[in-house]
C-alpha cells in the first residue's frame, strides 16, 4: 500500500524578512506562513502525517502558534536542504515515500501538489518534482531535458548558459525513502555555500537512471518564495485575489 509522508522544511530564521518571529511563523491573511503549507500537504495528500524540521531554539514558539499534531526534527546550524532532510530520516518508515515541502513557499497551489502526488503514484516514480518554466531568472535548481522530454540535468545555483525559456524546480518534491538514503551520504558540500542540497540527490538519481518524473506548473506565481517584506506584501496580494 502507498504511504506517503510530509516533510516541511521550516529551520529558516528569515533574516531578510525582518520578523521578530521565525520566517515560518510569519502571518499571511491572518494564518501562519507553515499552516497555509500544512493545509495544503495534508489536502495534497490525504494523510495528517507531517515532520516539521525547525531549529529547536524556536521550538516553543512552533508549538504555542499550532493547532494540528506535527512531529519535530531539528537542524541547529543551517546546511542546507539535504542536511534538513536528512535530520527526519530517521522518522519515516521504511516504505514511505517523503513529500518534502518548503515553509516559505506558500503559493504552491493545492491544484499542483495534487497533480505531483497523482503522477508520482501514476509512473511509479523514484522522484517527482514541481517545476515551471519561465523567461526569468530565478534563484532556484535549473532543469534540463532532452529533445523527448526526459530530465538530464539538475543543478543548484546553476546559471543558465542558454537561450530562454528556462524550467526552474520550485520547492515540492516527492523521494522514495531508499533513494534518499542511497545517496545523502554520498553528497559533497556546495563549493560557494558549505551546504548540501535535495537538487544534488535528484542529480545523482539522474545519473543512475532512476525515475525521474516533473510536473510542470503553468501558474509563475508559484515560484514565489516568502524572503524579505516585498514578497510578503506580493504574496498578500496574491492569496487575495
Amino acid at each position: 500500500m502507498f504511504q506517503l509522508i510530509t516533510v516541511i522544511l521550516a529551520a529558516g530564521q528569515g533574516k531578510r524578512l525582518r520578523s521578530s518571529v521565525p520566517k515560518p511563523l510569519v502571518k499571511i491573511k491572518g494564518k501562519t506562513m507553515i499552516e497555509h503549507v500544512i493545509e495544503k500537504a495534508f489536502y495534497a495528500t490525504a494523510s495528517r502525517k507531517a515532520i516539521l524540521v525547525i531549529n529547536p531554539d524556536f521550538e516553543g514558539d512552533f508549538l504555542s502558534q499550532l493547532k494540528v499534531p506535527v512531529t519535530f526534527a531539528y537542524q541547529s546550524v543551517p546546511k542546507g536542504t539535504a542536511d534538513a532532510l536528512a535530520q527526519a530520516l530517521n522518522l519515516i518508515e521504511n516504505g514511505e515515500d517523503i513529500l518534502v515541502m518548503y515553509a516559505d513557499l506558500v503559493l504552491i497551489s493545492r491544484d499542483s501538489l495534487k497533480s505531483l502526488v497523482s503522477l508520482h503514484i501514476e509512473r511509479n516514480c523514484d522522484i517527482t518534482f514541481l517545476s515551471g518554466t519561465t523567461e526569468r531568472r530565478y534563484p532556484y535548481a535549473l532543469v534540463e531535458r532532452d529533445e523527448r522530454g526526459r530530465v538530464i540535468a539538475f543543478q543548484e545555483k546553476k546559471v543558465p548558459d542558454f537561450d530562454p525559456p528556462w524550467e526552474f524546480y520550485i520547492g515540492p518534491i516527492i523521494l522514495k525513502k531508499s533513494v534518499v538514503e542511497a545517496y545523502i551520504e554520498k553528497l559533497s558540500p556546495n563549493e560557494s555555500t558549505g551546504e548540501i542540497y535535495i537538487a544534488d540527490i535528484v542529480s545523482m538519481a539522474i545519473a543512475d537512471n532512476k525515475n525521474i518524473c516533473g510536473f510542470v506548473t503553468n501558474n509563475e506565481r508559484e515560484f514565489l518564495g516568502v524572503n524579505t517584506p516585498e514578497d510578503l506584501k506580493a504574496a498578500e496580494e496574491i492569496i487575495e485575489q
